[in-house]
């Protein structure tokens, strides 16, 4: 019993550090977006794979937030 609360302890440890580390990186990207946004978006968008999806994400972001 002691081994099966380890094991899962040792599970929830490693599944806290993968849902943290997109987390962190989603938030160094808006941080980064709103000091700035053009290079941001030049750096985003050569991304291979993911910086379309990225750029149309923060497009609809941005529309969505006033000003």
């Amino acid at each position: 019993m002691l081994g099966i609360a380890l094991a899962a302890a040792i599970l929830a440890a490693f599944v806290a550090v993968w849902m943290a580390v997109p987390l962190l990186l989603i938030a160094v990207l808006l941080f980064a977006w709103g000091l700035e946004p053009k290079r941001t978006e030049e750096f985003v968008g050569r991304l291979p794979y993911v910086g379309n999806y990225v750029l149309r994400a923060l497009a609809k972001l941005d529309s969505m937030l006033p000003g």
